[in-house]
């Protein structure tokens, strides 16, 4: 079948420096994402089109609904859990990850309620990231090690798949999991030098996996084969991550980056950093939620919404 094609709109031009995360919340029918380099949590509301953002003392890298209904972020090296309807936050007890050298960038929660997520190198040189599994029982261990840049993961509609994002290497890899336990990743999908870096992902009800390129300029789905059936293209170079959303959840949004452009590149891509929307013919998965119960201190930091 010849590949679909589609174009994106942007709804927020928010010229974020790294915008990242977006995770639809049907309880509140919004949007939420982060930029990463400015250390703020972002909601969109598109019936109303109300853009909204609040500031963090810290950088927020992602973020996950819980069953609790509120939201489980990731600082560089610490976990948290954000009350959006109080400004409450506070920090998940004994649980520190990576190094002074190392920060957490992407997760996801899988079908089980534990939640998956990655650190990476600041340099974004060296091999020391690896993947996490956060169980529901709190505890914590490595599943995966040896990569500069994690993204993802993401997960099949059943969860008996992962794929795990290798940005530097520029592949996406797979794994069978069964009761929580990856089997060795295996390659799924690679990306010319030409597209850019792979990045944040999301999976369509359908199985396809659809991967933000950082440098290509587009969004690509993968069927479960791994063959290409539809690119999202974007006027702007850095797109990094996307995920369903709208009353059907048909609705594909996606962030993007102004990191590592120079003015002149801005200047010819003036919506770098926003927030696009795109119609893309299929539906999504609505967010699983962490199900875990973690111990945190509350922190004396509040955090509300204000109108942008």
């Amino acid at each position: 079948m010849p590949i679909r094609y589609h174009d994106a709109r942007c709804v927020w031009p928010a010229e974020a420096a790294l915008g990242e995360g977006p995770i639809w919340i049907g309880d509140e029918a919004a949007l939420y994402w982060v930029d990463i380099l400015h250390g703020t949590l972002h909601r969109y509301t598109p019936a109303r089109q109300l853009a909204e953002t609040c500031a963090f003392a810290f950088p927020i890298t992602s973020i996950v609904p819980t069953a609790r209904g509120d939201l489980l972020c990731t600082g560089f090296q610490h976990l948290h859990v954000f009350d959006p309807r109080s400004g409450a936050l506070a920090t998940i007890d004994g649980l520190t990850i990576g190094t002074a050298e190392t920060r957490i960038n992407d997760g996801c929660v899988h079908p089980d309620g534990s939640f998956w997520f990655g650190t990476m190198d600041l340099d974004e040189r060296s091999a020391t990231g690896d993947f996490f599994r956060l169980a529901i029982d709190g505890s914590c261990r490595r599943i995966g090690a040896g990569f500069v840049i994690t993204n993802g993961p993401a997960f099949s509609p059943h969860g008996d798949t992962g794929y795990f994002v290798d940005t530097v290497g520029r592949r996406i890899l797979q794994a069978t999991i069964v009761d929580g336990n990856p089997a060795p990743f295996r390659p799924f999908a690679s990306i010319a030098d030409s597209d850019g870096h792979p990045d944040g992902l999301t999976v369509d009800a359908d199985g396809g996996v659809w991967c933000a390129h950082f440098g290509g300029q587009r969004v690509t789905r993968f069927d479960a084969h791994g063959a290409v059936t539809d690119i999202v293209r974007l006027p702007v170079p850095n797109v990094t991550k996307c995920a369903f959303g709208g009353e059907h959840l048909d609705q594909l949004f996606i962030t993007t980056a102004r990191k590592g452009l120079d003015e002149t590149t801005i200047a010819a891509h003036p919506l770098a950093g926003g927030l696009f929307e795109s119609n893309v013919g299929y539906r999504g998965i609505a967010p699983n939620r962490y199900r875990g119960n973690v111990l945190t201190t509350t922190t004396s930091r509040t955090c509300f919404f204000e109108s942008s």
